[in-house]
């Protein structure tokens, strides 16, 4: 007879899958072995089995979650109405609020997919290429003659995510300056330039 699915079962994976990001995060994946995962989400090894076949599997879900969930978020603002600017603001500040809100997991996305197995990650580039031409997309919208050619687009795209994935090395949430004034300032270099 088949094993039943717990009506926790969902609860305990994303139980595991934060354990896990915490851990990737603080070691590396390549210093964390499963046992240590089931032992900071108090599960048995048999447990973390039942859910994940191995750390690998662990990571997939993890990534995999992580960039389509941002998808998701990158694709409202922009299918949304808004005007450009407004549309380019919003993307920043989601992007930001994010990454915060699952650093462990971006930590470990900018660190450790190159240990993802290759078909994940694979998936996973796309996924950040779809992001990039999201962000394009609005900085068509923004100025339809600069960024009239797709290389053009894509490099200011490319150099705008450079900025906002590497912030979690130097920005500190707890002092004095949150995350939307944070975004506020990137928008404004970006839109208004330094000078």
């Amino acid at each position: 007879m088949a094993r039943t699915r717990a009506e926790n079962f969902d609860d305990i994976k994303s139980d595991i899958l934060t354990s896990a990001a915490t851990l990737f995060a603080q070691k590396g994946f390549r210093n964390t072995n499963i046992i240590d995962i089931g032992i900071a989400c108090n599960a048995s090894k048999s447990r973390m089995y039942h859910y994940f076949a191995s750390k690998e599997l662990i990571l997939e879900a993890m990534l995999l979650e992580h960039v389509n969930g941002l998808l998701s978020t990158a694709r409202s603002i922009t299918e949304s109405k808004s005007v450009p600017e407004d549309k380019f603001r919003r993307f920043l500040l989601a992007h930001l609020r994010y990454y915060y809100a699952q650093s462990d997991t971006h930590k470990v996305l900018l660190a450790d997919s190159e240990y993802l197995p290759p078909a994940a990650h694979a998936e996973v580039r796309r996924a950040e290429h779809r992001l990039m031409e999201h962000l394009a997309a609005v900085l068509k919208e923004l100025n339809p003659l600069k960024f009239s050619s797709k290389g053009e687009a894509s490099a200011h795209a490319m150099l705008i995510y450079g900025m906002l994935n590497w912030t979690y090395t130097w920005y500190q949430p707890s002092g004095k300056l949150g995350i939307d004034s944070l975004a506020r300032k990137a928008a404004d270099m970006c839109l208004q330039g330094l000078i």
